[in-house]
């Protein structure tokens, strides 16, 4: 077990021998109901496997489910993947650990179960701990005490949630699922430079987090591309006599590398020696 999963394990138990009866029993299937605050957005994903995997060797953990509004309901805390699957199988009735929270309290072990298992991508990640921090009113440093990590860290990935949806919906549609390298899109947001960083990311020409940095720690002068290229050597100079020959495969950024020179030219001497 990682060390994160060991911190939110006990974090989890802590809540739990508060004023939780951990009562274990069996369940019809009927009486439960999935939460509608659930942070996992794909809540049926890899069903189909599960199912099979519930089949073959039964239940191995019993799902944690909360007393819910109606007489002898439950609500689902955490489990909902192992509920569908039990479900798709024609069970009647599931195992389940009763926690006998408040309704507040219900959502944020939700996510810390999820998160305990690491399965959240960094867009659920982010909504969850987004809606604790508003539901709960806590601060940056709250959330980094609960979880167990440094104020500066969740402020980091809170920046996430400040870019425009149609911003996050093209890092999705890029399949960007690298927590810290959505933080840095999160930075060119904010400096209005996205564009630049999803091109280049599109293009594989920033694959990394540090490749993501040195963009964003680019010259105002220069353009984003022209300053990632320098950082990871994606073009060649070579200089004989006065004459300097630039060598790159890239045509976009020798194109980016001619509106450089042809800018610096206007800035010496006038817009008459760009033409």
């Amino acid at each position: 077990m990682s060390s994160k999963s060991k911190r939110l394990g006990t974090l989890a138990d802590i809540y739990q021998s508060e004023n939780l009866d951990g009562t274990i029993r069996t369940i019809k299937i009927e009486k439960i109901e999935p939460s509608e605050y659930q942070p996992r957005q794909e809540r049926k994903k890899g069903i189909e496997e599960l199912a099979a995997s519930l089949k073959t060797d039964g239940l191995l953990q019993p799902i944690v489910v909360a007393k819910g509004k109606g007489e002898d309901s439950y609500k689902i805390i955490a489990g909902e993947r192992r509920f569908h699957a039990a479900k798709s199988l024609g069970w009647h009735e599931i195992e389940c650990k009763i926690l006998d929270r408040p309704q507040k309290e219900i959502y944020k072990l939700a996510v810390i179960e999820n998160l305990q298992r690491e399965n959240l991508s960094p867009y659920e990640e982010v909504d969850a701990l987004l809606f604790l921090k508003n539901t709960h009113n806590y601060t940056d440093a709250d959330l980094g005490d609960l979880f167990g990590k440094s104020r500066s860290y969740m402020s980091e990935v809170l920046s996430i949630a400040n870019m425009e949806k149609a911003d996050l919906a093209k890092c999705r549609s890029l399949d960007i699922q690298n927590k810290n390298l959505l933080v840095q899109a999160a930075q060119a947001s904010k400096k209005g430079s996205l564009a630049d960083f999803l091109e280049l990311y599109s293009k594989g020409q920033l694959k990394t987090v540090r490749d993501a940095k040195d963009f964003n720690k680019s010259s105002k002068s220069d353009s984003p591309s022209l300053s990632l290229a320098r950082s990871v050597g994606h073009y060649k100079l070579k200089r004989s006599g006065n004459t300097i020959t630039i060598h790159s495969e890239d045509e976009i950024l020798l194109g980016e590398i001619l509106k450089y020179i042809r800018k610096e030219l206007s800035k010496k001497f006038g817009d008459s020696t760009t033409s």
